[in-house]
């Protein structure tokens, strides 16, 4: 299988469950690279996958209770 060079906005959106609008800004700032193929516009993988990879590590103020599931 091959890897993907580009990814559309939706498929993008769809992968890293962030709103269009953020992925968007991302690529306003530059944070993340994109290209303009005819109509569309494409985001560079190898630059989301880097961007992901910086994010600081989530930081809980508190630990998470665990989740208990009932019968109904």
């Amino acid at each position: 299988m091959t890897e993907e060079l580009f990814i559309s906005i939706p498929l993008a959106v769809s992968r890293t469950h962030l709103s269009r609008s953020f992925i968007y800004e991302c690529m306003s700032t530059g944070a993340i690279r994109s290209v303009k193929a005819g109509r569309r516009r494409l985001i560079d993988v190898a630059s989301l996958n880097q961007w992901a990879a910086n994010l600081p590590e989530l930081q809980l103020k508190q630990p998470v209770p665990p989740i208990t599931l009932r019968r109904v």
